[in-house]
C-alpha cells in the first residue's frame, strides 16, 4: 500500500487553577504527563500553526475492521490535517508480524486485539491504547459463530463434544467460546478448537471438518447468502450481553511524547472519521473501495455496527473483560493487570 502518508473538572480553588496551568505549560514543553494528570493533554497542544513538514505515523493494519480510520487515507480532502500535521504512511501487517515489527522500532501506531494489547504491555512491550475500533456491543456485527442449518446445533449447550473452528490460540474468538462456555457451566475442553484462516471457515463447515465456524463479517454475509448455514452466537451473545473491547489502536508512548502535534492532530481527525462513518456509511463506502481498503462485496455485508461512540475506551471495561477471561481460563490469572497500564493518561480518548 502506498504511503497515505486540561480537560479538568469545572473548579474554582486557585490552588486547582494554578496547577492546571503549571500542567498546560508543561505539555506545551513537550513534557510527559504524570499517570495521575487528569485531563485532556491534547487540550494544551496548538493545531493553529503546522510544522514546516508533517510527521510521519509509520501505521500497521490489520486489513480488517478499520473503516473509519481508513477514511483518512482514502478521503484525504475530508481531512485536512493529513499532510498538515502528519502522514500516515499504512502497511498491512499479520499480528505476529505486526507486533514485531513495533519493537523492532519500524512502526509508531497500530491495530492490536484487546487480548495481544494485554499480552503486550504484560511482556514490557511500549504500546499503549489511544482509541477503541471495534467495540462488543449490541450493535455489533463484525461476525458470528455459525453452523450448518441441518446440524440440530441451536445454541452453546449443543457445542459439547463438537469441533469449533477460530483463528487460533489466544485470539479473542476463543475467548468468546470459552466465556460462553463458562456461561452455560461446561468447561474449555468440551469442545475441540480447530485453527484455520477466515477464508476457509465457511469451506470446512460445509465439508464436516468443524462443527461450527467463526465467520467474519462478510464471510458470514457468503455463506447465508449461499444457504444452509444460520448465525448460532454473536460475540455480544457470548460474553452474556456486556460491552467490551475488541479491536483497539495502539500508539508508542515515545512517539507521542515526541510529536505531539502530529498525534493530536491524528486524533482529532479520527474522531471526526468516525463521526463521517456513522452518519454515512453508503458515500463512505466507494472510496473505501477506491483505495482498496474493502472490496465492493464486502461493502454489501451490511453495517459493521461495534463501534464506541467517540472512539473512547473504559478502564471499567477493560478490567471487566480481564477478569472474565481469566474466569473462562482464557487468560492466565497473573495476566490480569491493571487497567490503566494498558492506555495513555491524558492522550487516551477515554468514556
Amino acid at each position: 500500500m502506498p504511503a497515505i502518508s486540561l480537560r479538568s473538572p469545572a473548579c474554582s480553588s486557585a490552588a486547582a487553577r494554578a496547577l492546571r496551568g503549571l500542567l498546560a505549560l508543561a505539555l506545551a514543553a513537550g513534557a510527559w504527563p504524570a499517570s495521575g494528570a487528569e485531563g485532556d493533554a491534547c487540550a494544551a497542544v496548538d493545531l493553529s500553526a503546522a510544522p514546516a513538514q508533517p510527521v510521519a505515523i509509520r501505521y500497521g493494519t490489520t486489513g480488517g475492521g478499520e473503516e473509519p480510520l481508513a477514511l483518512l487515507w482514502a478521503d484525504r480532502a475530508s481531512y485536512p490535517d493529513h499532510g498538515k500535521f502528519y502522514t500516515m504512511q499504512v502497511t498491512e501487517f499479520t499480528s505476529t508480524d505486526r507486533m514485531t515489527t513495533f519493537q523492532a522500532g519500524q512502526l509508531d501506531a497500530g491495530t492490536i486485539s484487546f487480548p495481544a494489547l494485554v499480552t503486550a504491555v504484560h511482556v514490557g512491550i511500549d504500546a499503549r491504547a489511544v482509541a477503541s475500533l471495534i467495540q462488543v456491543n449490541e450493535a455489533d456485527n463484525e461476525g458470528a459463530f455459525a453452523a450448518l442449518t441441518s446440524s440440530g446445533i441451536r445454541d452453546i449447550k449443543n457445542f459439547k463434544g463438537r469441533k469449533v473452528g477460530y483463528y487460533g490460540p489466544n485470539t479473542i474468538s476463543e475467548y468468546w467460546v470459552k466465556s460462553a462456555l463458562r456461561r452455560a457451566g461446561m468447561k474449555p475442553n468440551d469442545v475441540s478448537f480447530v485453527s484455520l484462516p477466515p477464508p476457509a471457515q465457511e469451506q470446512a463447515l460445509r465439508n464436516g471438518q468443524i462443527d461450527v465456524a467463526w465467520l467474519a463479517r462478510q464471510f458470514l454475509f457468503k455463506a447465508r447468502s449461499t444457504g444452509g448455514v444460520e448465525t448460532i452466537m454473536t460475540p455480544f451473545q457470548a460474553i452474556g450481553g456486556a460491552e467490551q473491547p475488541s479491536l483497539l489502536i495502539f500508539f508508542s508512548p515515545t512517539f507521542i511524547k515526541a510529536h505531539p502535534q502530529a498525534y493530536c492532530a491524528w486524533r482529532k481527525d479520527y474522531r471526526q472519521a468516525l463521526a463521517n462513518w456513522s452518519a454515512n456509511r453508503d458515500a463512505a463506502y466507494p472510496k473505501l473501495i477506491a483505495a482498496k481498503y474493502v472490496t465492493p462485496f464486502s461493502a454489501k455485508a451490511g453495517a459493521d455496527g461495534g463501534r464506541s461512540p467517540g472512539g473512547s475506551v473504559s478502564l471499567a471495561e477493560f478490567d471487566a473483560t480481564m477478569k472474565d477471561m481469566a474466569a473462562s481460563r482464557f487468560l492466565p490469572p497473573s495476566m490480569v493487570q491493571p487497567a490503566a497500564k494498558l492506555v495513555m493518561p491524558g492522550y487516551s480518548l477515554m468514556k
